[in-house]
């Protein structure tokens, strides 16, 4: 069953346009932040946890902590070019589609498993940012804040909700199908 009104189809333009240019900037911004102000690195919560100065980073690190970086931000940039298809879809009209159900359930799939790189990323990014210290003095952080039990909690109730957007739109294509 494919429908679409108006006010859908104004939201969903803009929305796309802008997913799409989030999904495209996200990298080199970071790439950008990085370079031009190191001291970012140093208000990551890994990093601040460990207490390691990103101001005089060596090229290697440097390197290194924009890769986690990069690394990191793959759940975000998958979630980001999910919503992008949805909103594209919702333009052509695949608003309450099995389609659209699970471009949704793979947008809540994104966010659960940006819930979990924070465990990773602090990983990465204290390694990243110690190879330049010496043996002994290197830093490892793992950490799990609110903002991610937060996150698993959206994630959930999107796999859900699109769980159920699935059924119904099966259920009225069986029934399209009777009549």
């Amino acid at each position: 069953m494919t429908t679409t009104s108006i006010p859908i189809t104004r939201l969903a333009k803009p929305m796309a346009g802008f997913l799409t240019a989030a999904f495209w900037l996200l990298p080199p911004f970071l790439v950008a932040s990085v370079l031009l102000y190191p001291e970012f690195l140093g208000r990551h919560p890994a990093i601040a946890a460990a207490n390691v100065q990103t101001a005089a980073l060596s090229g290697p690190a440097m390197a290194a902590a924009i890769l986690a970086l990069l690394v990191i931000s793959v759940p975000a940039l998958y979630g980001l070019w999910e919503l992008k298809r949805l909103f594209e879809g919702y333009l052509a009209g695949d608003v309450f589609t099995v389609g659209a159900a699970r471009r949704l359930h793979r947008c809540g799939f994104a966010v659960l498993i940006s819930a979990a790189k924070t465990a990773v990323g602090g990983v990465l990014l204290s390694l990243a940012v110690s190879i330049d210290l010496p043996a002994g003095h290197r830093v490892l952080t793992v950490g799990l804040s609110s903002d991610d039990v937060g996150l698993l909690l959206i994630g959930g109730i999107l796999l859900v909700i699109a769980r159920v957007m699935e059924e119904a739109a099966r259920l009225a294509e069986e029934n399209a199908a009777f009549i």
